[in-house]
């Protein structure tokens, strides 16, 4: 496998960015030319192509979405690992093997504390059973994550 450079550090993927995207904007290009050439004579080909221009509007708004969609998701599960993994680094156990099992916003609440005041604040969080705001707001010193989706 080569080194990354920049010459070939993107990723693409070619029936999503050479297919999809580009037939989509294609037919969004005919359908809007064949509603403006059709705008005068009062015909139902305007409706037809004002309805299928809408659609497909809604087909490029709904698949960059989903692409959103998917990023916040893997996300997610990354810094549920990751959360995983630094309770383990400062305790020795799994956080599985706590009896409370923390809810996946929780987690993301706790993320934000520093590591000294971790461990008392998730106990003081399942002795309560705090949600997610209330661990924020009893964050003593709070640590940033500004790689965030």
């Amino acid at each position: 496998m080569s080194s990354q450079n920049l010459k070939n550090y993107k990723k693409y993927y070619p029936l999503h960015h050479f297919i999809f995207y580009p037939i989509s904007i294609v037919l969004l290009v005919i359908s809007l030319f064949q509603v403006f050439i059709n705008i005068d004579h009062n015909s139902g080909f305007v409706r037809i192509w004002s309805a299928i221009s809408a659609v497909v509007i809604l087909m490029i708004v709904l698949s960059f979405m989903l692409r959103q969609h998917y990023a916040l998701g893997l996300q997610d599960r990354i810094i549920i690992n990751e959360f995983k993994f630094r309770y383990f680094t400062l305790t020795g156990t799994r956080l599985e093997s706590l009896p409370y099992q923390f809810s996946d916003s929780q987690i993301f609440a706790l993320r934000f504390s520093e590591d000294e005041d971790l461990v008392e604040l998730m106990s003081k969080a399942s002795e309560n059973d705090w949600s997610a705001s209330k661990i924020k707001e009893n964050i003593k010193n709070w640590k940033a994550d500004n790689k965030r989706i």
